[in-house]
């Protein structure tokens, strides 16, 4: 079958509904992941997010892995995460998730889960090609259907988490799929839970779930002051992702929320704390502080699970939010988890979650700055500018480009799920801020006068 090779990312597969993205391809995508699968087993975890065409899409994918002999257990409607601890605890050989996460409702993909890994890169490629062209195999498989697991996964967090005391919190799903686990799993803690659009609605009327925008956290910043709140969470459209609101609302990221947990973590264990690019030098002033290992990661939720589990951390994360744990069955990045444990961190610390930032390194930073490049481009415009900078700068080069500066750092990357440059900037004070991002914008504009001059690259969000 012929296919949109676009809709084949780095980390998963998304694409635009009725465009190049339909039950027909997640037929085909069924019946080839089915097919990669055989060797490691053929029970197989399907579950959805909500959005309008999740449904016929999942059935889609369903008949395709049922053409390849797979034994299917549908979860339904479900977080991410909740696939990921299906497959663990029904000891699958893989599992399958239709959702574009925070994208807006015209889209939807599929994340992809190989026993208790997620796909890499180069297993997408591997299916990709399997789907153009076979050969699959046949069979006749079965179909099961397991509304509990949601239940065994809100009982497997419950066990793990201890809360010294009864905080009172609003919790944002951004009516994506959370909204259906989180509200419980908080008040079963013994937490006063105020709900905000926590109904799954694939429409996303209120703001899209995306918590690494902050525009997208002004409902809940304003709920946690109107209501009094120790804290305020927002979870992504899936729920593999979270940030939060302080009690005097200020916003943290994933990188932040971890710089809270590991200071904490490390009074009792001096380990490693693994962190990517575009993590805030914060967070390894906060490591280096308590004892611990910094370990900084290329950025991409996968590389830093890798780099967790191949230094055995403590725990790791990313500045948009996945957040990985050492744990025997939470292993993997799970917002609502995440979350969890940051209550948990709290209560052990006592005091407020704005008294801990207090105590912080400051660092000052600006929204990321994303520059329109086309996915058949981008790659090779961030070859010439890694060739320019090179010359200029002393690069730290994990999968994008990170310079530091005595006073801060600047990040210059290719996104793999947005076709844009990414640009990031932070540094000690506001001034050294500008200045810091004076100065790379400069050195762009002459590296890349050709391709902004033809149109490739688009610095007009530069102003």
């Amino acid at each position: 079958m012929r296919l949109d090779r676009t809709i084949f990312r780095e980390y998963d597969i998304r694409g635009v509904v009725g465009d190049n993205l339909d039950p027909q391809v997640c037929t085909v995508l069924g019946a080839a992941f089915g097919s990669m699968m055989q060797e490691a087993g053929d029970k197989i975890v399907v579950g959805r997010d909500g959005r309008s065409s999740s449904p016929d899409f999942s059935r889609a994918l369903i008949a395709g892995l049922l053409s390849a002999g797979c034994e299917v257990i549908d979860v339904g409607l479900v977080t991410t995460p909740t696939v990921y601890f299906a497959v663990k605890h029904l000891q699958a050989a893989g599992g399958l998730v239709v959702t574009a996460s925070h994208n807006p409702p015209r889209y939807n993909g599929l994340k992809l889960r190989k026993g208790p890994l997620p796909f890499s890169g180069e297993d997408i490629q591997v299916l990709r090609r399997l789907a153009e062209g076979g050969p699959f195999r046949e069979g006749s498989g079965r179909l099961a259907r397991d509304s509990g697991i949601v239940g065994e996964y809100l009982k497997a967090i419950e066990v793990r988490i201890e809360l010294m005391k009864r905080y009172k919190i609003v919790i944002d799903a951004g009516n994506g799929t959370t909204g259906l686990v989180a509200p419980q799993l908080f008040r079963r803690l013994g937490c006063q839970v105020r709900e905000l659009y926590c109904d799954v609605d694939g429409g996303f009327p209120h703001h899209l779930p995306d918590p690494s925008d902050e525009e997208n956290m002004r409902d809940l910043a304003l709920a946690v002051q109107q209501n009094g709140a120790d804290l305020g969470i927002a979870y992504d459209g899936d729920g593999d992702r979270v940030a939060v609101v302080s009690d005097r609302g200020q916003i943290l990221h994933g990188d932040r929320i971890v710089a809270v947990m590991a200071n904490e973590l490390l009074k009792d264990e001096p380990g490693t704390v693994v962190f990517d690019l575009l993590s805030s030098q914060a967070l390894r002033d906060v490591i280096e502080r308590g004892g611990g290992v910094p370990r900084m990661a290329p950025t991409g939720y996968s590389r830093v699970m890798d780099e967790v589990k191949r230094s055995d951390a403590l725990l790791g994360g990313e500045a948009s939010g996945h957040i990985f744990f050492r744990d025997d069955v939470f292993d993997f990045d799970d917002g609502v988890f995440a979350s969890a444990k940051l209550l948990e961190a709290l209560s052990r610390a006592g005091g407020k979650l704005s008294d801990i930032l207090a105590d912080m390194p400051r660092y000052f930073s600006a929204p990321e700055i994303k520059l329109p490049c086309d996915d058949e481009h981008k790659f090779a415009v961030m070859d010439r500018i890694r060739e320019c900078f090179g010359k200029r700068f002393e690069l730290v080069d994990l999968d994008g480009l990170r310079i530091d500066f005595d006073d801060g750092w600047a990040s210059v990357r290719a996104s793999h799920t947005t076709s844009n440059i990414a640009l990031v900037f932070e540094a000690r004070t506001p001034e050294r801020l500008e200045q810091t991002k004076a100065l790379i914008v400069q050195e762009l504009a002459e590296c890349c006068a050709d391709e902004i001059s033809s149109g490739i690259l688009d610095f007009q969000a530069l102003g």
